[in-house]
């Protein structure tokens, strides 16, 4: 996954693929996997930049254990938060100024200090590096999912 292990460029790849949707394997389409992985990035990225050190305490919780160690998100359990819900039909600019915004988001937090930090819906707190692992995660896993649409 590139650049940075984060998959960019092979989700510019399928911009122009954005409206193909196949229900058998995705309720969204491609463009919208695409936009929901931005909204989440761009999201999660200044959540932790703007977070005031140092990490806050967070009990053992077995689903950000799982998922963190696993490398690997369930299909179909998880619900998106409100704020990365994508919409249907974003038009490729719009997705391709959101994908430089992601990564200029990235590389920004992958400079901060560790003790930056993100709170996760349903994981609780993640420390800097653990934030990016699982940016790196959820992105793996939509990439998957974008993969299989556009086989069908």
């Amino acid at each position: 996954m590139t650049p940075m292990n984060f998959g960019l460029t092979e989700l510019r790849g399928y911009v122009p693929q954005a409206e193909t949707r196949v229900a058998d394997v995705s309720g969204w389409s491609v463009g919208m996997h695409i936009h929901h992985l931005n909204l989440a990035m761009i999201g999660v990225c200044r959540s932790l930049a703007a977070s005031d050190p140092p990490v806050p305490p967070s009990p053992f919780n077995p689903l950000r254990a799982m998922v963190l160690t696993s490398g690997w998100i369930p299909r179909g359990r998880g619900k998106s938060p409100e704020a990365a819900v994508p919409t249907d039909g974003i038009a490729e600019p719009e997705l391709e100024a959101m994908l430089d915004e992601s990564e200029r988001l990235l590389k920004a937090s992958r400079a901060l200090p560790s003790d930056h930090w993100y709170r996760h819906f349903a994981f609780g707190v993640l420390d800097r590096d653990r934030t990016l692992k699982f940016i790196r995660i959820h992105n793996r896993h939509h990439l998957r999912i974008v993969r299989d649409i556009l086989r069908a």
